[in-house]
Protein backbone atom coordinates (compact mmCIF):
# COMPACT_ATOMS: atom_id res chain seq x y z
CA UNK A 1 0.00 0.00 0.00
CA UNK A 2 2.96 2.42 0.48
CA UNK A 3 3.36 3.01 -3.24
CA UNK A 4 -0.04 3.68 -3.25
CA UNK A 5 -0.52 6.22 -0.75
CA UNK A 6 3.04 7.92 -2.49
CA UNK A 7 1.14 8.28 -5.44
CA UNK A 8 -2.25 9.28 -3.91
CA UNK A 9 -0.15 12.19 -1.61
CA UNK A 10 1.41 13.09 -4.88
CA UNK A 11 -1.84 13.49 -6.63
CA UNK A 12 -3.23 15.29 -4.19
CA UNK A 13 -0.20 17.88 -3.38
CA UNK A 14 0.05 18.58 -7.52
CA UNK A 15 -3.45 18.63 -7.71
CA UNK A 16 -3.48 22.22 -5.41
CA UNK A 17 -0.96 23.66 -7.38
CA UNK A 18 -2.40 23.23 -10.87
CA UNK A 19 -5.52 24.60 -9.47
CA UNK A 20 -4.00 27.61 -7.67
CA UNK A 21 -1.71 28.40 -11.09
CA UNK A 22 -5.24 27.93 -13.20
CA UNK A 23 -6.45 30.02 -15.38
CA UNK A 24 -10.18 31.15 -16.20
CA UNK A 25 -10.49 30.45 -20.10
CA UNK A 26 -14.07 30.96 -22.46
CA UNK A 27 -15.89 27.17 -23.12
CA UNK A 28 -18.10 28.81 -24.86
CA UNK A 29 -21.32 30.70 -24.84
CA UNK A 30 -19.65 33.64 -22.52
CA UNK A 31 -18.94 30.43 -19.81
CA UNK A 32 -15.64 30.46 -18.15
CA UNK A 33 -13.94 27.75 -16.36
CA UNK A 34 -10.58 27.08 -15.02
CA UNK A 35 -7.84 25.43 -16.76
CA UNK A 36 -5.21 24.42 -15.86
CA UNK A 37 -1.08 24.54 -17.05
CA UNK A 38 -0.27 21.86 -19.26
CA UNK A 39 2.83 20.99 -17.32
CA UNK A 40 1.28 20.96 -14.07
CA UNK A 41 -1.38 18.64 -15.22
CA UNK A 42 1.64 16.40 -17.18
CA UNK A 43 3.45 16.66 -13.39
CA UNK A 44 -0.14 15.90 -11.37
CA UNK A 45 -0.44 12.52 -14.10
CA UNK A 46 2.96 11.45 -13.85
CA UNK A 47 3.16 9.83 -10.69
CA UNK A 48 0.46 7.18 -11.84
CA UNK A 49 1.97 6.57 -15.25
CA UNK A 50 5.43 6.06 -13.83
CA UNK A 51 4.13 3.47 -11.25
CA UNK A 52 1.95 1.44 -13.74
CA UNK A 53 4.94 1.48 -16.41
CA UNK A 54 7.58 0.27 -13.90
CA UNK A 55 5.96 -2.80 -12.25
CA UNK A 56 6.78 -5.92 -12.71
CA UNK A 57 3.99 -7.54 -11.01
CA UNK A 58 -0.02 -6.64 -9.52
CA UNK A 59 -2.57 -8.72 -10.03
CA UNK A 60 -2.53 -10.07 -14.19
CA UNK A 61 0.18 -8.16 -14.78
CA UNK A 62 2.40 -11.83 -14.54
CA UNK A 63 0.14 -13.46 -16.74
CA UNK A 64 0.66 -10.13 -19.69
CA UNK A 65 4.36 -10.69 -18.71
CA UNK A 66 4.04 -14.35 -19.85
CA UNK A 67 2.66 -13.30 -22.39
CA UNK A 68 4.43 -11.43 -24.30
CA UNK A 69 7.71 -14.10 -23.54
CA UNK A 70 5.59 -16.12 -25.89
CA UNK A 71 5.14 -13.81 -28.78
CA UNK A 72 7.36 -14.60 -31.65
CA UNK A 73 9.77 -11.68 -33.50
CA UNK A 74 7.79 -10.17 -36.63
CA UNK A 75 9.98 -12.80 -38.45
CA UNK A 76 8.70 -16.00 -37.31
CA UNK A 77 4.98 -14.08 -37.08
CA UNK A 78 3.07 -14.77 -39.81
CA UNK A 79 1.54 -18.18 -38.37
CA UNK A 80 1.02 -16.78 -34.82
CA UNK A 81 -1.00 -13.92 -36.09
CA UNK A 82 -3.16 -15.62 -38.70
CA UNK A 83 -4.10 -18.63 -36.41
CA UNK A 84 -8.09 -18.65 -37.00
CA UNK A 85 -8.19 -19.78 -32.67
CA UNK A 86 -6.13 -16.48 -31.86
CA UNK A 87 -8.59 -13.79 -30.78
CA UNK A 88 -8.27 -10.28 -31.06
CA UNK A 89 -4.84 -9.66 -33.33
CA UNK A 90 -4.46 -6.43 -32.97
CA UNK A 91 -2.88 -6.25 -29.61
CA UNK A 92 -0.47 -9.32 -30.62
CA UNK A 93 0.36 -7.28 -33.80
CA UNK A 94 1.11 -4.53 -31.56
CA UNK A 95 2.86 -6.37 -29.03
CA UNK A 96 5.20 -8.42 -31.39
CA UNK A 97 6.00 -5.04 -33.33
CA UNK A 98 7.29 -3.59 -30.03
CA UNK A 99 9.35 -6.70 -29.08
CA UNK A 100 10.85 -7.13 -32.63
CA UNK A 101 11.53 -2.92 -32.88
CA UNK A 102 12.11 -1.78 -29.74
CA UNK A 103 12.73 -4.06 -27.30
CA UNK A 104 12.46 -7.57 -26.38
CA UNK A 105 12.17 -6.33 -22.38
CA UNK A 106 8.98 -6.48 -21.03
CA UNK A 107 9.56 -3.97 -18.81
CA UNK A 108 9.45 -1.11 -21.99
CA UNK A 109 6.43 -2.69 -23.18
CA UNK A 110 4.39 -2.11 -20.43
CA UNK A 111 5.75 1.20 -20.00
CA UNK A 112 4.65 2.09 -23.58
CA UNK A 113 1.19 0.87 -22.67
CA UNK A 114 1.06 2.71 -19.86
CA UNK A 115 1.99 5.48 -20.77
CA UNK A 116 -0.42 5.57 -23.56
CA UNK A 117 -3.04 4.78 -21.68
CA UNK A 118 -2.03 7.36 -19.15
CA UNK A 119 -1.38 10.49 -21.76
CA UNK A 120 -4.96 9.12 -23.12
CA UNK A 121 -6.43 9.63 -19.95
CA UNK A 122 -4.97 12.72 -18.59
CA UNK A 123 -5.28 14.74 -21.96
CA UNK A 124 -9.14 15.02 -21.84
CA UNK A 125 -9.23 15.58 -18.03
CA UNK A 126 -6.35 18.52 -18.91
CA UNK A 127 -8.94 19.67 -21.64
CA UNK A 128 -12.15 19.67 -20.39
CA UNK A 129 -12.57 19.37 -16.70
CA UNK A 130 -13.27 22.48 -14.57
CA UNK A 131 -11.06 21.46 -11.59
CA UNK A 132 -8.19 19.04 -13.15
CA UNK A 133 -6.84 18.31 -9.79
CA UNK A 134 -10.26 17.04 -8.28
CA UNK A 135 -10.56 15.19 -11.33
CA UNK A 136 -6.96 13.49 -11.51
CA UNK A 137 -8.03 12.70 -7.69
CA UNK A 138 -10.92 10.99 -8.19
CA UNK A 139 -9.12 8.77 -10.74
CA UNK A 140 -7.33 7.97 -7.82
CA UNK A 141 -9.75 7.13 -5.05
CA UNK A 142 -11.87 5.57 -6.96
CA UNK A 143 -9.43 3.03 -8.03
CA UNK A 144 -9.87 3.59 -11.68
CA UNK A 145 -6.01 3.93 -11.66
CA UNK A 146 -5.89 0.30 -10.85
CA UNK A 147 -6.70 -0.74 -14.59
CA UNK A 148 -3.44 0.31 -15.45
CA UNK A 149 -2.27 -2.49 -13.59
CA UNK A 150 -5.04 -4.81 -13.90
CA UNK A 151 -6.54 -5.26 -16.90
CA UNK A 152 -4.38 -2.92 -18.85
CA UNK A 153 -5.54 -4.56 -22.43
CA UNK A 154 -9.02 -3.47 -22.40
CA UNK A 155 -7.87 -0.22 -20.13
CA UNK A 156 -5.72 0.80 -23.06
CA UNK A 157 -9.10 0.57 -25.53
CA UNK A 158 -11.11 2.60 -23.07
CA UNK A 159 -8.49 5.12 -22.11
CA UNK A 160 -7.88 5.89 -26.20
CA UNK A 161 -11.61 5.94 -26.84
CA UNK A 162 -11.77 8.43 -23.97
CA UNK A 163 -9.09 10.93 -25.83
CA UNK A 164 -11.48 10.61 -28.90
CA UNK A 165 -13.90 12.52 -26.69
CA UNK A 166 -13.93 15.71 -29.49
CA UNK A 167 -15.11 13.26 -32.34
CA UNK A 168 -17.95 12.89 -30.47
CA UNK A 169 -18.53 16.82 -29.47
CA UNK A 170 -17.77 17.58 -32.85
CA UNK A 171 -20.29 14.82 -34.27
CA UNK A 172 -18.21 12.88 -36.51
CA UNK A 173 -19.47 9.24 -36.30
CA UNK A 174 -17.24 7.80 -38.99
CA UNK A 175 -13.99 8.26 -37.58
CA UNK A 176 -15.66 7.67 -34.49
CA UNK A 177 -16.80 4.29 -35.55
CA UNK A 178 -13.64 3.26 -38.15
CA UNK A 179 -11.46 4.01 -34.50
CA UNK A 180 -13.69 1.73 -32.27
CA UNK A 181 -13.59 -1.17 -35.44
CA UNK A 182 -9.65 -0.68 -35.15
CA UNK A 183 -9.85 -0.64 -31.69
CA UNK A 184 -12.02 -4.21 -31.64
CA UNK A 185 -9.06 -6.36 -32.77
CA UNK A 186 -7.32 -5.05 -29.57
CA UNK A 187 -10.35 -6.23 -26.72
CA UNK A 188 -13.95 -6.85 -28.85
CA UNK A 189 -15.37 -4.94 -25.70
CA UNK A 190 -14.57 -2.20 -27.75
CA UNK A 191 -17.57 -2.53 -29.88
CA UNK A 192 -19.77 -1.35 -27.23
CA UNK A 193 -18.81 2.05 -28.06
CA UNK A 194 -20.94 1.96 -30.98
CA UNK A 195 -24.23 2.25 -29.81
CA UNK A 196 -23.66 3.94 -27.10
CA UNK A 197 -22.17 6.89 -29.68
CA UNK A 198 -26.23 7.51 -30.46
CA UNK A 199 -27.27 7.59 -26.64
CA UNK A 200 -24.50 9.69 -25.03
CA UNK A 201 -24.20 12.37 -28.76
CA UNK A 202 -28.48 13.00 -27.48
CA UNK A 203 -29.32 15.60 -24.96
CA UNK A 204 -29.45 14.37 -21.13
CA UNK A 205 -32.84 12.76 -20.34
CA UNK A 206 -34.02 12.78 -23.80
CA UNK A 207 -35.74 9.70 -25.03
CA UNK A 208 -32.77 8.02 -26.36
CA UNK A 209 -31.78 7.85 -22.47
CA UNK A 210 -34.85 7.16 -21.01
CA UNK A 211 -35.01 3.72 -23.71
CA UNK A 212 -31.87 2.57 -21.91
CA UNK A 213 -33.10 3.06 -18.63
CA UNK A 214 -36.20 1.33 -20.01
CA UNK A 215 -33.64 -1.69 -21.65
CA UNK A 216 -31.73 -1.53 -17.97
CA UNK A 217 -35.23 -2.36 -16.09
CA UNK A 218 -36.15 -5.28 -18.87
CA UNK A 219 -32.60 -7.05 -18.22
CA UNK A 220 -32.95 -6.95 -14.34
CA UNK A 221 -36.39 -8.79 -15.54
CA UNK A 222 -35.55 -11.50 -17.81
CA UNK A 223 -31.76 -11.56 -16.21
CA UNK A 224 -31.51 -15.61 -17.06
CA UNK A 225 -32.26 -14.56 -20.64
CA UNK A 226 -29.72 -11.45 -20.55
CA UNK A 227 -26.94 -13.38 -19.28
CA UNK A 228 -27.61 -16.22 -21.49
CA UNK A 229 -27.77 -13.48 -24.60
CA UNK A 230 -24.27 -12.26 -23.13
CA UNK A 231 -22.56 -15.53 -22.74
CA UNK A 232 -23.23 -16.03 -26.29
CA UNK A 233 -21.77 -13.05 -27.53
CA UNK A 234 -18.86 -13.35 -26.08
CA UNK A 235 -18.39 -17.05 -26.75
CA UNK A 236 -15.78 -16.31 -28.96
CA UNK A 237 -14.22 -13.32 -26.99
CA UNK A 238 -11.18 -13.51 -24.39
CA UNK A 239 -14.00 -12.86 -21.92
CA UNK A 240 -15.53 -16.64 -22.26
CA UNK A 241 -12.49 -18.24 -20.29
CA UNK A 242 -12.48 -16.02 -17.77
CA UNK A 243 -16.73 -16.17 -17.37
CA UNK A 244 -15.92 -19.99 -16.72
CA UNK A 245 -13.30 -19.65 -14.75
CA UNK A 246 -14.86 -17.35 -12.15
CA UNK A 247 -18.82 -18.20 -12.80
CA UNK A 248 -18.95 -20.48 -9.48
CA UNK A 249 -17.15 -17.30 -7.43
CA UNK A 250 -18.71 -14.35 -9.04
CA UNK A 251 -21.54 -12.36 -7.68
CA UNK A 252 -21.26 -9.30 -9.37
CA UNK A 253 -19.99 -6.11 -8.82
CA UNK A 254 -19.73 -5.26 -5.43
CA UNK A 255 -22.75 -2.87 -4.39
CA UNK A 256 -20.29 -0.03 -2.34
CA UNK A 257 -18.66 0.29 -6.04
CA UNK A 258 -21.98 0.79 -7.37
CA UNK A 259 -22.96 3.48 -5.00
CA UNK A 260 -19.63 5.66 -5.69
CA UNK A 261 -20.59 5.31 -9.49
CA UNK A 262 -23.37 6.55 -9.24
CA UNK A 263 -23.51 9.55 -7.06
CA UNK A 264 -22.92 11.96 -10.08
CA UNK A 265 -25.80 10.98 -12.39
CA UNK A 266 -27.66 11.17 -9.11
CA UNK A 267 -26.59 14.30 -8.31
CA UNK A 268 -27.27 15.26 -11.84
CA UNK A 269 -30.76 13.51 -11.69
CA UNK A 270 -32.13 15.14 -8.95
CA UNK A 271 -30.19 18.92 -9.84
CA UNK A 272 -31.73 18.88 -13.75
CA UNK A 273 -33.92 21.07 -13.70
CA UNK A 274 -31.13 23.62 -11.52
CA UNK A 275 -28.40 22.60 -14.45
CA UNK A 276 -30.21 22.47 -17.34
CA UNK A 277 -29.33 25.97 -18.43
CA UNK A 278 -25.55 25.71 -17.49
CA UNK A 279 -24.84 23.02 -19.40
CA UNK A 280 -21.79 22.33 -22.17
CA UNK A 281 -21.32 19.81 -24.29
CA UNK A 282 -19.16 18.04 -22.71
CA UNK A 283 -21.38 17.38 -19.29
CA UNK A 284 -24.38 16.89 -21.63
CA UNK A 285 -21.92 14.23 -22.61
CA UNK A 286 -20.18 12.88 -19.94
CA UNK A 287 -24.40 12.65 -17.73
CA UNK A 288 -25.53 9.88 -20.25
CA UNK A 289 -21.95 8.10 -19.84
CA UNK A 290 -22.54 8.24 -16.34
CA UNK A 291 -25.98 6.90 -16.52
CA UNK A 292 -24.90 4.04 -19.04
CA UNK A 293 -22.02 3.01 -16.41
CA UNK A 294 -24.79 3.24 -13.45
CA UNK A 295 -27.07 0.68 -15.72
CA UNK A 296 -23.97 -1.66 -16.85
CA UNK A 297 -23.15 -1.95 -13.12
CA UNK A 298 -26.35 -2.52 -12.04
CA UNK A 299 -26.98 -5.46 -14.38
CA UNK A 300 -24.13 -6.65 -14.17
CA UNK A 301 -25.01 -7.11 -9.92
CA UNK A 302 -28.20 -8.43 -10.57
CA UNK A 303 -26.45 -10.73 -13.27
CA UNK A 304 -24.22 -11.57 -11.17
CA UNK A 305 -21.52 -11.29 -13.75
CA UNK A 306 -18.91 -8.91 -12.48
CA UNK A 307 -16.06 -10.90 -14.05
CA UNK A 308 -17.62 -9.30 -17.65
CA UNK A 309 -20.44 -7.08 -17.33
CA UNK A 310 -18.90 -5.33 -14.10
CA UNK A 311 -15.66 -4.57 -16.95
CA UNK A 312 -17.68 -2.73 -19.59
CA UNK A 313 -18.47 0.47 -17.51
CA UNK A 314 -14.52 1.21 -17.61
CA UNK A 315 -15.92 2.95 -20.81
CA UNK A 316 -18.28 4.91 -19.57
CA UNK A 317 -17.03 5.88 -15.55
CA UNK A 318 -14.08 7.92 -16.57
CA UNK A 319 -16.56 10.80 -17.61
CA UNK A 320 -17.76 10.78 -13.89
CA UNK A 321 -13.65 12.44 -13.33
CA UNK A 322 -15.15 15.04 -15.49
CA UNK A 323 -18.67 15.61 -14.21
CA UNK A 324 -18.70 15.12 -10.96
CA UNK A 325 -16.22 18.25 -9.98
CA UNK A 326 -18.65 20.02 -12.51
CA UNK A 327 -21.74 19.56 -10.22
CA UNK A 328 -20.05 20.70 -6.86
CA UNK A 329 -18.97 23.69 -8.82
CA UNK A 330 -22.88 24.23 -10.42
CA UNK A 331 -25.50 22.67 -8.32
CA UNK A 332 -24.34 23.99 -4.87
CA UNK A 333 -23.84 27.33 -3.61
CA UNK A 334 -21.14 29.22 -1.97
CA UNK A 335 -21.39 28.24 1.50
CA UNK A 336 -22.33 24.82 0.72
CA UNK A 337 -19.33 23.99 -1.23
CA UNK A 338 -16.83 23.79 0.59
CA UNK A 339 -19.13 21.63 2.73
CA UNK A 340 -19.79 19.19 0.21
CA UNK A 341 -16.18 19.22 -1.25
CA UNK A 342 -14.81 18.10 2.16
CA UNK A 343 -17.50 15.72 2.64
CA UNK A 344 -16.86 14.48 -1.27
CA UNK A 345 -13.10 13.44 0.01
CA UNK A 346 -13.39 11.81 3.26
CA UNK A 347 -15.86 9.29 1.90
CA UNK A 348 -14.03 8.96 -1.28
CA UNK A 349 -10.86 8.17 0.89
CA UNK A 350 -13.30 5.94 3.05
CA UNK A 351 -14.28 4.25 -0.62
CA UNK A 352 -10.18 4.21 -1.17
CA UNK A 353 -9.31 2.31 2.22
CA UNK A 354 -12.29 -0.22 1.59
CA UNK A 355 -11.34 -1.12 -2.27
CA UNK A 356 -7.77 -1.13 -1.64
CA UNK A 357 -7.15 -3.02 2.16
CA UNK A 358 -10.30 -4.82 2.57
CA UNK A 359 -11.95 -5.43 -0.61
CA UNK A 360 -8.19 -6.26 -2.12
CA UNK A 361 -6.66 -7.18 0.82
CA UNK A 362 -3.87 -4.82 0.27
CA UNK A 363 -3.27 -4.67 -3.54
CA UNK A 364 0.36 -5.96 -4.14
CA UNK A 365 2.97 -3.73 -5.76
CA UNK A 366 6.20 -5.50 -7.45
CA UNK A 367 8.84 -3.56 -9.40
CA UNK A 368 12.23 -5.12 -10.08
CA UNK A 369 13.55 -2.11 -11.62
CA UNK A 370 12.67 -0.02 -8.27
CA UNK A 371 13.43 -2.62 -6.07
CA UNK A 372 9.88 -2.37 -4.29
CA UNK A 373 8.25 -5.72 -3.09
CA UNK A 374 4.56 -4.34 -1.09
Amino acid sequence: MAVYIFMLGWVVVWGIMSQITARQVCVGNEVYEKRVNLFIAIITFSVIIFFAGLRSGVADTYAYISMFKEYPLWSDAYEFITDPDAREPGFRIFSILIKTYISQDYHTWLFIVASISGVCIMYPLYKYSCNYGMSVFLFMVSCQFTWLLNGMRQFLVAAILFACTPLILNKKPIPYFVIVLFLSTFHTSALIMIPAYFIVSSEPWSKRTMVFVIGIILAMLFTSQFTSLLDTVVENSDYASSMEEFKDVDDGTNPVRILVESVPIIIAFIYRNKIKDKLTPIIKISINMSLIASGLYIISKIARSGIMLGRLPIYFSLYNSILLPWLISNVFEKNEKRLVYYTMIICYLGFFYFQMCVAWNGLEYVSDILNLWY
